[in-house]
């Protein structure tokens, strides 16, 4: 990616981090249940973020605003838009991805288990790796937008 800028937008309560090849983030600091943050990304942005390269997970983990992402037992997990058990990318524009892209994993270890009963979706950690939880839990979502 080319120089990266980093935009702090405190009236909206959101972060944001935009490059010169056309993507933004943006941090949600209301939990929501996958769908909900699916919906809300949609409506508001592009879509949930995807997490294609070791330097989009890096740009993600140091932009954070861990204050505001705390939730339990020092608990910081977001949303990104993978889900199920194929684990697909909630972006599904082949266009948006270079080769190999789409196959990029950041899981913690012995994750997924997908031991979990129902509709399985990825949490990023404070810490960069994956997990995988119900989909129905209370995260942060991780926002996309994405310019040509």
């Amino acid at each position: 990616m080319d120089k990266l800028l980093l935009l702090i937008m405190a009236a909206s309560g959101l972060s944001a981090v935009s490059s010169a090849a056309g993507l933004q983030y943006y941090f949600v600091y209301d939990r929501k249940n996958f769908t909900e943050a699916q919906r809300y990304c949609r409506e508001k942005h592009t879509d949930l973020v995807t997490v294609d390269s070791m330097e989009v997970m890096k740009i993600l983990t140091n932009t954070a605003d861990l204050d505001n992402m705390f939730y339990s037992n020092n608990s910081y997990r977001a949303w990104i838009g993978l889900s199920g058990g194929s684990w697909r990318w909630s972006l599904s524009d082949p266009s948006f991805y270079k080769p190999g892209e789409t196959d990029f994993r950041r899981w913690y270890p012995g994750r997924p288990n997908t031991g979990d009963s129902g509709q399985i979706c990825t949490a990023m950690g404070s810490d960069g790796l994956w997990y995988d939880h119900s989909c129905d839990i209370m995260h942060h979502p991780i926002c996309a937008d994405v310019r040509a």
